[in-house]
This record gives structure tokens, sequence and C-alpha cells, in this order.
């Protein structure tokens, strides 16, 4: 598929680059012979879908999460489970273990399928962000409870994982919600990056492993 073919596409599924101003929906960017659209969501703040024109088609790609730091064999069980329910894109690892969306078409693809990929797109990788990060990050997070918790630091952007609350703060949480809403103490610990970070798709958020709050 050329380029101006792949623009034609995402013009008549979108409405044009800056997307439909009566529908409010999402429009595309191009760069280096590749189409990007952002793909808004909750658990996680957007989602940058790729459209790579290749011979006789077109492959989507889509950062979901960076390598799990553990329960690889549970992560990866729920990823394959969802893969057989998905239309078009599936879950599938680079070479550093990185979680992606990806998906390979013909040059037969409507615009009404880029519609659904799209959707599908935002559906997995919104739908199951939260569940990947509590479970391939379960240890991280508890600590940045535990560590948010005994300085009374906000706890905003915890609330998706409060199954992973020490158990002793399990109760009293609003108040001290409340009264961690200042920044962020200086001496913070050291924390990996955020798991929704890749080079082509930052999402900057207050410490790993950690969704930014919305």
């Amino acid at each position: 598929m050329e380029l101006a073919d792949l623009t034609a596409l995402l013009d008549a599924a979108l409405g044009g680059p800056e997307g439909d101003p009566e529908t409010g929906g999402t429009g595309y960017t191009l760069s280096n012979g590749v189409a990007a659209v952002v793909l808004p969501g909750e658990a996680r703040l957007k989602t940058n879908t790729l459209f790579i024109p290749q011979d006789n088609g077109v492959r989507v790609e889509a950062f979901v999460c960076r390598a799990v730091e553990e329960n690889h064999a549970d992560v990866y069980r729920m990823l394959l489970q969802h893969n057989r329910k998905a239309f078009g894109v599936h879950y599938t690892l680079d070479n550093n273990s990185d979680i992606y969306l990806a998906g390979q078409f013909t040059d037969a693809l409507t615009a009404d399928d880029v519609q659904r990929i799209l959707g599908q797109v935002l559906e997995l990788a919104d739908g199951d962000f939260n569940r990947i990060l509590e479970r391939g990050f379960e240890s991280s997070i508890r600590r940045e409870w535990e560590w948010r918790l005994k300085r009374g630091e906000s706890t905003r952007n915890l609330e998706a994982f409060q199954k992973l609350r020490p158990a002793e703060d399990a109760e009293g949480a609003e108040g001290e919600d409340a009264a961690g809403e200042g920044a962020a103490a200086s001496d913070a610990p050291a924390s990996p990056a955020s798991p929704a970070s890749s080079p082509s798709d930052a999402t900057p958020g207050p410490g790993a492993p950690v969704p930014p709050a919305g």
C-alpha cells in the first residue's frame, strides 16, 4: 500500500488529519512515511497506533507496556487468552519483551475496518493496562504504596490497585490521600520508567509502575 492510499483510507475513516470536527474524533499525523493515530483512554492516557505501509498492505502496531518484571506466565496467559477473541490485532513481544498489539492487513482494508481496528486497539490496550501492571509489576506497586503511605504522599494514581495496598493501611485511606496531595518529597526513592513509556510513546507520570493520574 502506498502512503497516498493509506492517507486516503485514514481520511475516509477519521475525517482527515484533524479528525471529524462534528464528532470530535481523533485524527492522525505523518512522520517518515508512517501514520500515527493517538487514541485517548482512561487507564492508559494515550495509545499511539502506527499504520506502516508495506507491499500489498499495511501493518498496524501499538505499544502497550514495557517488559513486565514478574509473574510472566500469568501475564502472558491473560494476553494469549485475549488474542483468541481479538479482531485484526493481537498481543506480541518485541526483542526487549515489551508488549505490543500488532496486525497485518491487505490492500482490501476499508474505512470501516480501520475504525473497527482502532476500536479493538483501544479496548485491549486501555482495558488490559491496569491488569498487566497489577500482575507484572506487583512488587513495585506494593513498594510504591508503602512509600507513599509512610510519607503521607498522594496515592491518587494508585487507586486502581487497592488490592495491593498494605493491609494495615487499608483503613483511613481518604484522610491519608487528602494529606498527601502536595508535591512529592525530594527524598523519593528511585523508580523505573513508567511501563507506559517507550522511546516513541512517552506517557509522563509520577513514579512507576503506576499509570499517571488522569
